[in-house]
């Protein structure tokens, strides 16, 4: 993060307000909106538009130098995010308040503009081009004295009396308050600095290792000019090195925080007759010498620790209201890597889960039946939940963690690594059932289900679970989910908006039809007709109750579905859901809960419709027993259901019909053979003529010799044991199908 000088860039001309100007408009169809927000409340947001005009966008590309403005990441990939500093969508206040109304009046305002990666503005429900997008803020503004927060409509010139704790590189000097390392980190000893290092990820490990990268082209050019100065070697040589150097320091380039920090900390360590060859060093690096040593970033690095340590000092389940609050304040928290280790069938397994920039973390589990993906979901759970609350589901449920430890095993063990967190979380059980764990514990609101989610019966059990976790279902299929109708009944005035808002958009319902209550029943008001939900079809009654399950689980902390945090977990996801609801589940489940991680299994390709490229891992058992993680996945966007069933997610050799997949089944047997003989190779002929007789192999010579070079590599695939044998594979075929293609391409004529 740069100081930039806000005013090198004129406001646009689209969002100056002046009499009876589109922006005054706006602002005043926004300000009538929110006078009656309880009454538009189930509407969801105003919709601004101005601030996504292109001129906006151009003129914030050109404040910020196309980078984002908060970790300097280049936006070479796509046109970036824009950023409100004071958030429009509402705040959570450092005590767990909610204040729906802030900053919905700065929407508009130049000021409150930024430039932002999609990483640094995940999570949060705030606009952002062309549709709702998530902010690392989670809906956080903290301040240093929450009773300075401004009033509803305070003029944006006296804001600054608020004294916010996330950094504004508009306003503040951060050059001297972040303070990074050759290692790509980056510290402070200010609790602005900490706070904004929290809030927007900033050492998150991606940009981290980009900051790296980045600083050891630093320290090789560094190392260059000390030779260069040590030697006497020519001014050309010298000038060189600085005009690259200069080049990675400008307001243009990528991380140049960093880069001067670490120019400016070589140059002062230099003797003054070596740092004389160099110039002026306030000139090269554009910092004060001596403005960073190596003392201040040691003490710097401590404080970041105690303040990282301080923020995860807390349990969901001990610490009561207190620990609800210090979750709220202590920054997003998911899931990032599992490690397990002799749990059933799975004797060693690690899975990274994908950094999905702008969105929650999703990972989808797929295998056959026995590969663990159960066991998975269960251990988890008991590693995640805090020790009195799993002991109680233990003797409750009748549970013995020791089943889970593979045959022939001492032990098993799960290690979960969560954002945040300075130590991952790791549950050790034993055969005789003992457990033991290291790590902080109920670090996250939990809803967990297993593969049947019945609805409740009127005289059948109830729901169970605690205040911030709901797992039951996984382990007890007969453990139903929440009553919808009699939580909304029960719900207050905007706990019930807010869910209605949810469940219109999962049944995609018009936002402006209202769910209202009437007679201690719930139901839609269309075109003047009540419509209880207990009258809708049983598949629309499931998808209800499990988003009003997971909603009057997280909404008492966090308020709104759109600034919810957590992990659910959902054992066989498409379980009890219509085909198009499985096709639009992940999609409809991120637009209402956008900052909920969700990890669930499958053997359902429509459930894996909305996910991206990394968040789908295939266990397979192996042959001698043990489960393995199915490398090089193909990206899943855009893929057709049958496409997705013959790669590698599902391993299905074919949706065709069984009898023909016979044929090719003996057809590819017979391929596998290096040298059949005579027999053989006649078969070889009969089975492709017979094929042909069903499913057309080509429709002329090239086409068949390029699918019979593809059916050679098909046939011998299975027998590749590795990741690097399949690329070696693929690249003899793409050697042989470029040769037939280049042969034939030669003929004139029609090929026969």
């Amino acid at each position: 993060m740069i100081r930039i000088n806000r005013n090198s860039v004129p406001t646009p001309a689209i969002l100056q307000r002046d009499n009876g100007s589109q922006a005054d408009r706006e602002f005043e169809a926004a300000r009538k909106f929110y006078s009656k927000y309880e009454d538009n409340r189930q509407r969801g947001g105003f919709e601004f538009k101005l601030y996504r005009h292109p001129s906006v966008r151009n003129a914030l590309h050109e404040l910020f130098n196309g980078k984002c403005a908060y970790c300097e990441t280049p936006l070479t990939t796509g046109p970036g995010d824009i950023e409100m500093y004071r958030p429009k969508g509402g705040v959570i206040a450092d005590d767990g308040t909610h204040l729906p109304l802030h900053y919905w009046w700065l929407t508009n305002e130049w000021a409150n503009l930024y430039l932002s990666c999609a990483e640094c503005n995940r999570i949060s429900y705030r606009g952002s081009g062309t549709t709702k997008s998530r902010s690392g803020k989670g809906g956080r503004f903290p301040l240093e004295d929450e009773r300075r927060r401004a009033d509803i409509l305070a003029p944006i010139e006296t804001l600054d009396t608020e004294r916010p704790l996330l950094l504004d590189p508009c306003r503040d000097d951060v050059d001297t308050v972040l303070l990074f390392s050759e290692n790509g980190l980056v510290s402070s000893k200010d609790v602005r600095g900490l706070t904004t290092i929290e809030i927007l990820g900033l050492n998150r490990p991606r940009l981290v290792e980009a900051r790296q990268k980045t600083a050891r082209m630093i320290g090789t050019l560094l190392q260059a000019l000390r030779g260069y100065t040590k030697h006497s070697e020519s001014e050309e040589s010298v000038r060189k090195v600085l005009f690259q150097l200069k080049e990675m320091m400008s307001a243009a380039a990528a991380y140049a925080a960093m880069c001067r920090q670490l120019v400016n900390a070589f140059v002062a360590g230099l003797p003054d007759d070596e740092a004389g060859i160099l110039g002026d060093p306030e000139e090269l690096s554009g910092l004060p010498r001596n403005q960073l040593s190596r003392s201040q970033q040691r003490a710097a690095k401590v404080a970041l620790t105690d303040f990282q340590s301080a923020r995860e000092n807390y349990s969901l389940e001990d610490d009561g209201e207190e620990g609800t609050t210090a979750y709220l304040r202590a920054g997003s928290r998911f899931v990032e890597r599992i490690k397990a280790t002799n749990l059933r069938a799975i004797s060693k397994l690690d899975l990274n889960v994908a950094d999905t920039a702008g969105q929650a973390p999703w990972l989808m589990l797929l295998g056959e039946n026995a590969a663990g993906k159960s066991t998975m979901l269960q251990a988890l759970v008991l590693a995640l939940v805090g020790d009195r609350y799993r002991n109680q589901l233990i003797n409750a449920l009748g549970l013995d963690p020791g089943t889970m430890v593979r045959a022939g095993a001492s032990f098993g063990e799960i290690s979960i690594k969560l954002s945040g967190a300075t130590a991952p979380r790791v549950l050790r059980v034993y055969h005789d059932g003992r457990i033991e764990t290291t790590g902080r514990e109920a670090q996250l609101m939990l809803a967990a289900y297993g593969s049947t989610r019945l609805l409740p019966r009127r005289d059948g059990p109830k729901h169970q679970g605690t205040t911030y976790a709901r797992v039951e279902n996984l382990f007890d299929p007969f453990v139903p989910l929440v009553d919808a109708q009699e939580w909304l009944i029960e719900a207050s005035p905007a706990e019930f908006d807010y869910a209605a808002i949810a469940i219109k958009k999962a049944l995609a319902i018009d936002l402006d039809r209202e769910l209202v209550k009437r007679d201690e029943e719930v139901g839609l008001i269309e075109q003047g007709k009540f419509t209880p939900l207990a009258r809708l079809c049983d598949g629309y009654q499931t998808v209800i109750a499990l988003i009003a399950d997971i909603l009057s689980l997280v909404l008492p902390a966090w308020k709104t579905p759109e600034l919810a945090q957590g992990l659910v977990l959902i054992d066989e996801v498409g379980n009890h859901l219509h085909p198009s609801w499985k096709l639009r589940f992940v999609e409809s489940m991120r637009t209402i809960l956008p900052g909920v991680q969700v990890v669930a299994t499958t053997h359902e390709p429509l459930c894996l419709r909305g996910l991206r490229h990394g968040e789908v891992a295939v266990l397979r058992r192996g042959p001698r027993g043990g489960v393995t993680l199915v490398a090089d996945l193909p990206a899943i966007e855009g893929l057709r259901v049958d496409q997705i069933l013959t790669s590698e997610h599902f391993g299905l050799a074919s949706t065709l019909d069984p009898s023909l997949q016979l044929l090719f089944d003996r057809y590819y047997y017979l391929l596998r053979k290096k040298s059949p003989n005579q027999v053989e190779s006649a078969e070889i002929l009969e089975l492709r003529a017979e094929i042909n007789d069903v499913q057309q192999l080509g429709n002329n010579e090239r086409e068949r010799r390029l699918l019979q070079a593809i059916d050679r590599f098909l046939a011998q695939r299975p027998e590749l044991n590795t990741a690097a044998d399949v690329r070696h594979g693929e690249e003899m075929l793409d050697e042989e199908l470029s040769a037939i293609w280049s042969e034939a391409a030669l003929l004139t004529g029609p090929v026969s």
